[in-house]
C-alpha cells in the first residue's frame, strides 16, 4: 500500500487540545459502547441480490468510519496528531479448524468491486498460518479500522484483549443478527481512544452507518 494521504493536527488551535492533553497519558485510554443496529434492510438486500451479509456491512461500516473526522484521526510516536484521508477496515476471519486469522481489506467507493476484493483477501488469508508477524508488519497500517466477528452471540458487551499498542485504532465487532419483532437486529461494539473521541463520535458513526444502511436500493 502507498503512503496514506494524512493532514497534520494543530494542538494548540484544536478545539480538543485540552481533551487530548487530558487522556492521552492514561494507562487505558479507551472505552466502548455497545449497542443494537437495525440491519433489516442490508439483510433483505442481500438476499435479494444474491451478496455476503457480512461485507455488505463491513463496507457500509467503512463507509460511515469514513463520514466521520474522529475515526479518522491517529497519534504517533511523538505525539502528534494526524486525520488521515481514508482508512480501511481490517477483519477478522474464521479459518477451516475454527481458529481466525487477520484479513486486510481495502476502502471502496463500489460495493460490488469492495466485496469482490474482499472474497479474494479473505481467501489467501484462510489458507495462509494465522497471525504471522510478517504479515502484519507489511499489512498493518494506522489508516485501519479494526473489525472482529462474533456471529454466535447476540453480545451485550465487550472487553478486547490489549498489548498497550495502536491504542488509538477504533476497534468495531460485529455480533449475531437476530430478530426482535418483525426487524433484524446486530449487536455493534465500538471502543475509541478517548483522547481523540467522545461518546458523541461513536453515535456520529452508527447514524451514519444506520443511514448507509437504509439507503441501499433494494431490487
Amino acid at each position: 500500500m502507498k503512503e496514506p494521504l494524512k493532514q497534520k493536527i494543530n494542538i494548540e488551535t484544536w478545539n480538543r487540545k485540552n481533551h487530548f492533553l487530558f487522556y492521552k497519558d492514561f494507562a487505558d485510554p479507551c472505552f466502548n459502547i455497545c449497542s443494537n443496529i437495525d440491519v433489516t434492510t442490508a439483510v433483505d438486500y442481500s438476499k435479494s441480490n444474491k451478496k455476503s451479509i457480512f461485507y455488505t456491512l463491513l463496507y457500509l461500516s467503512n463507509k460511515a468510519s469514513n463520514q466521520v473526522k474522529a475515526f479518522k484521526l491517529r497519534i504517533d510516536n511523538n505525539q502528534t496528531v494526524w486525520l488521515f484521508e481514508e482508512i480501511h477496515p481490517s477483519a477478522t476471519v474464521l479459518k477451516p479448524d475454527d481458529t481466525f486469522n487477520f484479513c486486510y481489506f481495502r476502502n471502496s467507493d463500489n460495493l460490488n468491486t469492495f466485496i469482490a476484493e474482499s472474497e479474494k483477501s479473505a481467501k489467501i488469508a484462510k489458507e495462509e498460518l494465522p497471525l504471522s508477524k510478517d504479515r502484519f508488519a507489511k499489512e498493518s497500517h494506522s489508516n485501519q479500522i479494526y473489525y472482529s466477528v462474533i456471529p454466535w452471540l447476540a453480545f451485550t458487551s465487550f472487553k478486547h484483549a490489549s498489548s498497550g499498542v495502536g491504542l488509538d485504532i477504533p476497534r468495531i465487532v460485529f455480533g449475531k443478527i437476530h430478530q426482535q419483532g418483525d426487524r433484524m437486529m446486530m449487536p455493534v461494539s465500538v471502543e475509541v481512544h478517548h483522547a481523540l473521541a467522545d461518546g458523541i463520535d461513536i453515535a456520529k458513526y452508527k447514524k451514519c452507518f444506520q443511514d448507509n444502511i437504509e439507503a441501499l436500493n433494494i431490487s
